[in-house]
């Protein structure tokens, strides 16, 4: 059981849970897009990234002890209609406009938008896709070029295709087995263009993902947070369970606590076998 390290803090604010209603629920194969409003304007929200994550407290009185970890799927703040964010939930939750959560977050480190347009490559493996979902939004409208990998093995777990579709050049779409070959044939095809390449991926792909991009000698931002991963309990850097062994870069061999230290790092910290 790893020590926590000191209260969880975006730019310096320490975070509390805040009420947020459902206000929107929008069917999309196996999971809902929850839209919600947390009424006021909240600091640690102002600069929500796509990568970011949310905890959601465990409510025994509900049958519910464990907390739930949640990708940020999308968040946004004005005078007008203070916080609004969205979630991509199972859609076996049966949430309806009008239900209330309490949520705690952003958590982590997001990933940051290229300083100037480029050709981009995206990366994820089923439930990465929701942070992916946002971050392609954000990368269009600052004039980037998407392109998408994109792999599940069940294809409802393929999250809202027409939304990426409308936002992206091209979606490639894959099993994990075969996520490595669709990821070489696509820097094949794109490598000479592409600026940064992102990726969301569990451990068990994202080495392999990323000495590939490596071996191209693209730089690379991944994400080290496997939100299905069973043992990832807490998200506030007790539990442990989302720490992963640096190969690469200057703590090569150092163990970084995923929920406080990423999830985003570059990817040559996790080149080679890491786990």
């Amino acid at each position: 059981m790893g020590a926590r390290r000191g209260p969880v803090r975006e730019a310096g604010t320490v975070l509390e849970t805040v009420p947020a209603e459902v206000v929107s629920v929008r069917y999309a194969g196996r999971f809902d897009v929850v839209g919600l409003t947390l009424g006021e304007q909240h600091p640690s929200w102002a600069h929500a990234r796509p990568g970011q994550f949310v905890l959601e407290p465990g409510d025994p009185s509900a049958g519910a002890v464990r907390a739930r970890l949640h990708w940020l799927a999308g968040a946004d703040q004005d005078p007008v209609h203070g916080t609004t964010a969205e979630l991509v939930l199972p859609a076996g939750r049966s949430l309806a406009p009008g239900a209330r959560l309490r949520l705690l977050g952003p958590l982590g480190h997001g990933f940051s938008a290229p300083r100037e347009p480029v050709e981009v490559l995206l990366v994820g493996h089923e439930g990465g896709a929701v942070p992916l979902r946002w971050l392609t939004a954000r990368l269009r409208a600052r004039g980037c070029v998407v392109h998408l990998v994109l792999s599940a093995d069940d294809p409802e777990l393929h999250l809202d295709l027409p939304f990426l579709r409308r936002h992206a050049r091209t979606v490639v779409l894959t099993t994990s087995e075969d996520l490595g070959p669709a990821l070489t044939r696509s820097l094949d095809e794109h490598g000479d263009r592409l600026g940064v390449v992102y990726a969301v991926a569990p451990g068990r792909l994202a080495p392999a993902l990323v000495g590939t991009v490596a071996a191209r000698g693209l730089a690379c931002r991944v994400s080290t947070l496997d939100l299905a991963d069973p043992s990832v309990l807490c998200g506030t850097g007790l539990c442990g369970g989302c720490d992963v062994v640096l190969l690469g870069g200057p703590r090569a061999g150092q163990v970084l606590r995923s929920c406080l230290e990423g999830p985003v790092v570059p990817g040559e910290w996790l080149a080679g076998d890491a786990r």
